[in-house]
């Protein structure tokens, strides 16, 4: 039996579709036009990197936390969230 949804995409439209019930995310900038969404509900994760419209980075700043640095270690299964 699967307990836990990974998602991994580039695409704004599945992020934002997909922070709709109570749980935690975080953002920070890439590269010049590119962010990195981590999304977290009870046994979900949305992981996002890619670019983002105007609007849609306006709703991921209304609905998430901004951070200086997303690292994601697959290998020892960590995702590690830096701010200032």
């Amino acid at each position: 039996m699967v307990k836990k949804l990974v998602v991994k995409t580039s695409n704004p439209k599945t992020i934002l579709d997909m922070m709709n019930e109570l749980g935690t995310s975080f953002f920070c900038k890439t590269d010049q036009d590119e962010y990195r969404v981590i999304y977290f509900a009870t046994n979900r994760e949305v992981w996002f990197q890619g670019k983002l419209s105007p609007n849609e980075l306006e709703k991921i700043k209304t609905e998430s936390h901004e951070v200086t640095n997303i690292t994601v270690d697959e290998m020892a299964s960590e995702i590690l969230i830096e701010e200032d």
